[in-house]
Order: C-alpha cells, then sequence, then structure tokens
C-alpha cells in the first residue's frame, strides 16, 4: 500500500499573490564535474536572476563547495553521509557486511530528512532541475531515485511548491526505484520533461503524465552572449569536435560483458580517427564529464598511437576542460560535432554546427529528430564505422543546407523556454497572470506543451 503524504495543492499562477522576496531552491545532480549537468543550472540560474532579480537563491548540491564556486551561490549537501566503496564479501560476511552498513545509515537517515526539512522550510518553491536523476542507471534504488524521493517529500511537508522542470528520465530498472521516482512525480505542483521520449517512459513505469507539459532541454535558455562569434561559419569542415565517453550500465551487463563492449568501441573510434585523419581533418577531443571522461580520452591517445597516430604530429587537439566555458569555447571551434555525450551535441546545435550522436540513450536520438537531424546518428553498442563515415560525408556535404534549420529550431526552443519561465515563475512576479493558451507547440511536437498546472 502506497503511503500518501497531504499536502495543499498551489493554487495556479493567476491566483496568488505577489511573493516580495521569493526563495528558491535548486536541486539537481550539481558538482560532481558533469558539464552537462552544469550546463543545465547555469541555464536557470541566468534565468531566475532575469525574472526575479530580488529572489533568495540556492542549491541542493552532491558538492556544495565546487556549486558555490561555479555558480557564485550557496548550496547545502543533498546528503550528510558518505559510503566509500565495500570490498566484496561472500556468504556470511557479506550478510554482516550488510547489517552494519544498515545500522551506521539508520542515524545518518534521520539527520538527513532533519537537515532537508530544516533546509527548506521558509523555501517557496523548490526546482528539480534536469540533470538525468530520474533513474537508477549506473546506480540504486538508494541512489538518485532514493534523494529526489527524500527532498521532494520533505518540501511538501514543510509547505514547499515543487516543481520538476525539463527533466528527463532513464531507464528505470527496480521496482524500489520506480516506487521512489513516481511517488515524487506525484508530490510535484508542476511537471514538464525535456522530451516526448521521456514522458512516455515515465508513463511506461506508471506514471501518469498526460496532463504534463513537454518544453527542449533547458540548456537552449543559456544566455546567447555565452556563445562566440564563430569565424567561417560559412566554409568547409576543417575541424571536428570528437566526443567520447566510457558508458557502463551496471544493470545491463555484467564487468567483463562492459570490459567487452568498451573496448570494441574504442577500436571502432580509433578507426574513425584514423580516416578523418588520412582525410585531412584536424581533430579535436571533447569531453562531457570531467571526472570520467579523462580516462576514456587516454586510453583512446594510447590505441591511436599504437596505431602510428600521434597527436603533435596529425594535428589532433586534447585539451580537456574543467567548466562550462570551456567546453563552450572549444565546441566553437568545431564545424561538426560527432559524440556520445548529449550536451556536446546540443551546445553545437546552439551555435548552429551540424551534430552526428553516437547514441547510448534515447534522448540523443529525440535530440537530433527534433532539430531535423534525424538521419545523422546511430546507437553505440551497434556503432558501425562505415556507417558513420558515410553519415559524417553526408553531413558535410548538407552542411549549409542543415544550418538554417538548426537554427530557426534552436531559437524556437528558446522562445518556448522563456513562455515556461513564464509560468513557473509568474506566481512570483507583479504581473497578475499567464496565459497557458499562449505557448507556442513546436513543429514535431504533437503533444508538447499541452497539460495543467
Amino acid at each position: 500500500m502506497s503511503t500518501q503524504i497531504a499536502y495543499e495543492t498551489p493554487a495556479p499562477p493567476h491566483c496568488a499573490g505577489a511573493v516580495a522576496v521569493p526563495k528558491i531552491a535548486f536541486f539537481g545532480i550539481f558538482g560532481i564535474q558533469n558539464l552537462g549537468n552544469e550546463c543545465t543550472l547555469q541555464a536557470i540560474l541566468q534565468n531566475v536572476r532575469r525574472h526575479l532579480p530580488s529572489s533568495a537563491i540556492y542549491a541542493i548540491s552532491f558538492n556544495p563547495a565546487d556549486t558555490a564556486q561555479r555558480h557564485g551561490l550557496d548550496a547545502v549537501p543533498v546528503s550528510q553521509q558518505h559510503f566509500g566503496g565495500a570490498a566484496p564479501r561472500h556468504g556470511l560476511a557479506k550478510c554482516v557486511a550488510k547489517l552494519l552498513r544498515l545500522a551506521r545509515r539508520i542515524p545518518g537517515e534521520w539527520n538527513d530528512w532533519s537537515m532537508a526539512v530544516k533546509t527548506l522550510r521558509g523555501t517557496d518553491m523548490m526546482v528539480m532541475t534536469g540533470t538525468g536523476m530520474l533513474t537508477d542507471y549506473m546506480t540504486t534504488a538508494s541512489g538518485f531515485p532514493y534523494h529526489v524521493f527524500r527532498w521532494t517529500a520533505a518540501a511538501r511537508l514543510t509547505g514547499c511548491r515543487v516543481s520538476y522542470v525539463g527533466v528527463g528520465v532513464g531507464p528505470i530498472y527496480g521496482r524500489a526505484s520506480r516506487f521512489l521516482i513516481t511517488r515524487a512525480l506525484s508530490l510535484a505542483g508542476y511537471r514538464s520533461f525535456r522530451d516526448e521520449n521521456s514522458r512516455n517512459r515515465i508513463r511506461n513505469n506508471g506514471f501518469n503524465s498526460d496532463k504534463d507539459h513537454v518544453f527542449p532541454d533547458l540548456v537552449f535558455s543559456l544566455a546567447p552572449e555565452m556563445f562566440p562569434r564563430r569565424t567561417n561559419s560559412t566554409g568547409p569542415v576543417r575541424q571536428v569536435g570528437l566526443g567520447v565517453m566510457d558508458h557502463r550500465d551496471i544493470h545491463m551487463w555484467s564487468d567483463a560483458e562492459h570490459a567487452t563492449q568498451y573496448s570494441a568501441y574504442l577500436d571502432k573510434m580509433c578507426e574513425f580517427v584514423c580516416w578523418l585523419v588520412k582525410h585531412h581533418y584536424q581533430v579535436r577531443i571533447l569531453q562531457g564529464d570531467a571526472k570520467h571522461d579523462s580516462g576514456t580520452r587516454a586510453e583512446l591517445r594510447q590505441r591511436l598511437e599504437a596505431r602510428g597516430i600521434h597527436y603533435d604530429h596529425d594535428g589532433i587537439i586534447d585539451e580537456g576542460c574543467a567548466t562550462v566555458q570551456d567546453l563552450i569555447r572549444q565546441i566553437a571551434q568545431s564545424d561538426l560535432v560527432v559524440s556520445p555525450r548529449f550536451h556536446n551535441l546540443l551546445l553545437g546545435l546552439m551555435m548552429n554546427i551540424p551534430a552526428i550522436s553516437i547514441s547510448y540513450d534515447p534522448k540523443n536520438d529525440c535530440l537530433l529528430e527534433g532539430v531535423g537531424l534525424g538521419e545523422f546518428r546511430q546507437s553505440l553498442p551497434e556503432l558501425d564505422v562505415q556507417r558513420l563515415i558515410e553519415q559524417f560525408t553526408h553531413a558535410v556535404a548538407r552542411g549549409q543546407e542543415l544550418k538554417p534549420l538548426i537554427a530557426k529550431r534552436a531559437q524556437q526552443y528558446r522562445d518556448a523556454l522563456e513562455m515556461q519561465y513564464e509560468l513557473i515563475f509568474a506566481e512570483y512576479k507583479s504581473r497578475s497572470q499567464t496565459d497557458p493558451s499562449l505557448i507556442p507547440n513546436l513543429p514535431g511536437d504533437k503533444h508538447a506543451h499541452h497539460g495543467t498546472i
């Protein structure tokens, strides 16, 4: 039997009085050096500061010090508990170790719940901000699903409105994960998903999302001044931005299976780089996660050198980056992006750069289909190098034809997100109402933006 948490349904924007100094918290997978997540937070912070310049804002982060330094705002930890990796055990020793971890965790959970309630008391709204938190991919129910539920429930217990804004839904494998995620969503006063795939995924996990909104990814609302003016944008493709990543799913593959697939993936990327070098393209290695992509970059370089490709001699650029600004600057120097990283692709599209996705998740496919590049994608596990070369050649040939389409759709996405900001912040502004009927439908999104708040 499910547990019900009682709370009052928030008044719609046109009925709410203006709040002089609203206090808003932003929750997400921040502080783990994933630059896509940091892009997301940066985008919504820029816009809340524009719409509500007098608001008091803070973040709930997995690394508050990192978040405070990057974004210039106060931050509190998602949890006060820190668990290291457990050594492999078997039999009775394994059972004893589990009991000891549970005994240590119980008082820690009490402290975490108390901290969440205390933190959110007096907060007007907690915004659950994109960042792929609705999944147990690479974790279990006790990871992201539980953190999301705890903070959502704590918010509702304190009378704080919860808004899920532009969230993506990843794979959900466990029953406990499914329960925690769907219960958390049911406690929200507003929900929007970043694509139809996410809304369908959560529907397939037993949550009725039919009346929820679909809006583009929040990163499409990054301030235009963040993006440098690109020179030679109408010239031929000279530099290719190539993203790499170590994709692993603990629920699908054993360690041995992952090692085999990862090795095959690196070999295929080496083949593609060799082809690019042979055909006189300059290659720039991109990363989307400053923590996890560095090892893949190093392994790619070792394998290329074993094939006689040397970065200095063959013009391959691998600078690494630790900030969103660094990543944007590097992508801006590329003429075409090929990557499995979602926000490598998205940032390129925002600068009118054609992209090819090596997709590890349907979110990449939705992104490219939405801007008219659906033919330029394939699955990472089934990556075919010859087909990738054909896709690349085709994208190069059609580049000037595709760019106006990309630019038009990126502007449509920015406009749609502006309407979403009007919706979610309306009750804290001096004007009396926002009319949801004004929300524009995006081409190709048959059900987008319809629903009640």
